[in-house]
């Protein structure tokens, strides 16, 4: 049991998707303005990644790899993240349709969402168990659903911080996340 929670540790911190893989930066910059928004995006994020990367990796590892098709993967894994997302953006729709109405475009962005395919690329290369490749799949998931509200809440803090003129708007969103990536490879020695 250990080992899970450890592999869901590292997957979330110590190889986070977004600042030690690199797939995903844009979403952190473009969903973590308003705090309320990024959260919710962040949960919507979760509800489509872990299952997604969860079926791309059984898919993966069950048919294409026995049956030689690895070049497919790419495109089964859109396909996995796309309807994924419709069957979420559907489900929002239907019962929180103020919600459906406020991130719409972000919930079809999601199918091609750059983590949760570049994640599951990453997947493929992968060498753990396949327990394990779902722990890590959950804890990838889950860094980057928390990775967002944790930008989103700094982001609002500096936003109202006496910040010089030169270094607002992107200037200061680039440094933050580059001191934040710094500290993420301090997670490196825990785990």
């Amino acid at each position: 049991m250990s080992n899970f929670i450890n592999t869901v540790i590292a997957a979330a911190l110590v190889n986070n998707l977004v600042f030690i893989q690199l797939v995903g930066v844009s979403s952190l910059f473009a969903y973590t303005r308003r705090f309320e928004a990024a959260t919710e995006l962040a949960c919507l994020s979760f509800l489509v990644m872990f299952p997604a990367l969860a079926l791309a990796a059984t898919f993966e590892r069950f048919l294409l790899t026995p049956l030689k098709l690895g070049f497919l993967a790419l495109l089964l894994f859109v396909v996995i993240a796309a309807t994924l997302a419709h069957v979420l953006l559907d489900l929002v729709e239907r019962h929180f349709p103020l919600l459906a109405r406020r991130h719409r475009l972000a919930i079809i962005l999601l199918s091609g969402n750059s983590a949760i395919v570049g994640a599951a690329l990453l997947n493929i290369e992968s060498l753990l168990t396949f327990p394990m490749l779902l722990a890590s799949t959950f804890g990838s998931a889950l860094g980057f659903a928390l990775l967002l509200i944790a930008f989103a809440a700094l982001r609002q803090r500096y936003e109202l911080a006496d910040v010089p003129e030169t270094m607002k708007g992107p200037a200061i969103d680039l440094l933050c996340a580059g001191i934040a990536a710094m500290c993420f490879l301090g997670f490196a020695g825990v785990v």
